[in-house]
């Protein structure tokens, strides 16, 4: 090829590596701001005699959210209030019988506030003798601040986002493959195409890529 070809295409192939790098370094900043709580944590406060147990913890569905809800749920407490928000933005309250407004929203405003998804937190109010009523600004209040308390207790870890991985292979690579790809979540074996297998597991988004080649490495 002619010198003004071999620049051109040396120019080319700088210019795609930039690209690549930036959108690496966008990915990794993306990466950088999104984070969750490392695991459960607890807090409560009393506020004109009513006693306010906040709970919180990393959930990754709302399957899961509203199950640990419901485990950690006391029926003896007046309320159960809770909030949960999701990596892919999805959110929801409940106010368990408060005045509309005066517990969910204020627990998911927290949420919003300290900047962690994936993340439920549940409150539940315990009325203790001769407590006065607190009133809708007071609930808000409480609520929100019972919320706020059990976050800010909460240690901080960058959230990794896991992407399913399916590989085929065959029975007699089983084994290979479950070492290879052991350290991630598994979900079951399928049949594949032909006498293949089927096998996807959860990977982290940045090292998909690496995990596909070596379980290539080691299948047939």
């Amino acid at each position: 090829p002619s010198r003004g070809k071999v620049l051109a295409t040396r120019s080319m192939l700088a210019q795609q590596s930039l690209r690549r790098a930036a959108i690496s370094a966008l990915w990794c900043h993306a990466r950088a701001l999104a984070t969750t709580i490392a695991g459960p944590c607890s807090y409560e406060v009393v506020v004109k005699k009513s006693r306010f147990v906040a709970s919180a913890a990393p959930v990754s569905s709302a399957e899961e959210a509203l199950a640990w809800v419901r485990r950690e749920s006391d029926e003896s407490a007046r309320h159960n209030c809770f909030a949960y928000t999701l990596s892919d933005g999805y959110s929801r309250s409940n106010n368990d019988g408060e005045p509309g407004g005066t517990a969910g929203p204020p627990i998911a405003a927290a949420i919003a506030g300290a900047g962690v998804v994936d993340v439920a937190v549940l409150v539940r109010r315990y009325r203790l003798d001769g407590g006065a009523k607190l009133g809708t600004g007071g609930l808000v209040r409480a609520y929100g601040g019972a919320a706020q308390g059990v976050l800010e207790a909460a240690a901080r870890t960058p959230l990794v986002r896991l992407v399913p991985l399916t590989v085929e292979f065959e029975a007699t690579d089983t084994g290979a493959v479950y070492r290879e790809a052991g350290g991630f979540e598994a979900g079951p074996v399928s049949p594949g195409d032909g006498a293949r297998t089927r096998a996807t597991f959860r990977v982290p988004a940045e090292q998909a890529e690496e995990v596909a080649r070596s379980i290539e490495g080691v299948t047939h």
